[in-house]
């Protein structure tokens, strides 16, 4: 009889020498999914896979995947996890503690998919909320979907000090695939200071949310390279101080009952580098906590359009702040604007200014041929403290 177990550990040594992978212990948040093959296949981590697959931990669908994946975190030895290629149903949450790791085998390759009968609020859950030991986790190369009946693919809580080191928690989130969650793609915060502080997203997709794509409670945070298409809740909230996002991109937010921004920064001291925000039902920028900067984004065909009452939910870059430094572009190209999710959608202006604005430094610039719904370059009035133009 063919042994199965053999021919598996063969396709993972073989992958592993294709790719030039050494089998050493993983760093965290650092290796690539045929690196893990291969730590998998020398017996280095656990993985996960199905029924017969010869797997260290074999699924058993009655119960979900989740429940092999928990139990090889919860083996003391045990930092990290691999997660076989295939749609591995979960019945609840995959639960990750300090300094483990999470492992599939692309974002596209590995999914993990809630079934019916699902207990939990979230597909991966942070296990240190209430011990506070740490929570220096890694997600990476793997899908989450929610199928429409978990309010969040991720949710990481940081409640009480690291009793491991301080003061900050620092997980890493990288290549993460998030779609069709009731709530929240990602949600990353706590009632600890800064909640998961330090936090790390890269090169993450979050699609079909019912609230934010990302939720980002925590501060002094990286994202880049991520992108969202049509969450009913908008694309990024960035809630937590001291904030860096770049390279990143956000398109199809709100819906024509509840218009959304592609972006919101609510708190201070956030810098946004060449975003960009496309055709949504709602602004492009909103902009209401103070001393951030905003630098080489575009707004393209951003708003709800139609008349002067939805200007304020109709702009390019929305501000409603003091100390903001503010550079790029916002245009209403001809046949933009989400109407392809409500009609009518588009840019009326490049920039809102609400009444308690000033202290700013903006310079924008549109093109001469701007389409309807496009009414005016500048709505509201310029502080006497500020420096606003707006070329086009």
């Amino acid at each position: 009889m063919q042994d199965k177990r053999s021919d598996r550990r063969g396709l993972l040594r073989a992958a592993a020498v294709t790719a030039g992978a050494v089998a050493a212990a993983p760093a965290l948040g650092g290796i690539t999914p045929a690196q893990a093959a291969a730590l998998a296949s020398t017996g280095a981590i656990p993985w996960v896979g199905p029924a017969g697959s010869g797997a260290t931990y074999e699924i058993d669908p009655a119960v979900g995947a989740q429940a092999a994946i928990n139990t090889a975190l919860t083996d003391s030895s045990q930092r990290a996890v691999y997660v076989a290629p295939g749609t591995h149903t979960v019945k609840a949450p995959v639960v990750l503690y300090d300094k483990q790791a999470l492992i599939g085998a692309g974002p596209l390759v590995t999914m993990l998919r809630a079934d019916s009968g699902f207990s939990g609020s979230a597909l991966v859950v942070d296990g240190s909320t209430s011990d506070v030991t740490g929570s220096r986790q890694c997600v990476t190369d793997i899908g989450l979907d929610a199928a429409n009946l978990v309010a969040n693919g991720i949710n990481f809580q940081m409640n009480g000090a690291p009793t491991y080191y301080g003061p900050d928690p620092a997980p890493w989130v990288t290549r993460v695939f998030v779609t069709r969650t009731t709530g929240d793609g990602i949600y990353l915060g706590g009632t600890y200071s800064g909640g998961q502080r330090e936090f790390k997203l890269t090169d993450c997709r979050v699609e079909d949310s019912g609230g934010w794509a990302y939720n980002l409670q925590s501060s002094d945070g990286f994202v880049s390279g991520c992108s969202s298409q049509g969450c009913s809740g908008g694309g990024y909230l960035i809630s937590g101080g001291n904030i860096k996002v770049w390279g990143s991109k956000a398109y199809g937010t709100g819906t024509a009952m509840a218009p959304k921004p592609a972006f919101r920064l609510e708190s201070a001291r956030a810098t946004v580098v060449g975003c960009e925000a496309q055709d949504t039902i709602g602004n492009g920028f909103e902009i209401v906590a103070a001393n951030c900067t905003v630098s080489g984004c575009t707004a393209d065909s951003t708003g709800v359009g139609s008349s002067a009452s939805n200007d304020a939910q109709s702009a390019g870059f929305y501000v409603a702040t003091s100390a903001l430094s503010l550079e790029g572009s916002a245009f209403q190209r001809s046949g933009g604007g989400a109407s392809w999710l409500l009609s009518g959608a588009g840019m009326r202006c490049a920039l809102y200014l609400a009444s308690s604005a000033d202290y700013l430094s903006v310079r924008l610039v549109t093109g001469a041929g701007r389409a309807a719904p496009f009414q005016r370059l500048i709505s509201g009035t310029v502080g006497v403290h500020s420096s606003v133009s707006a070329i086009g």
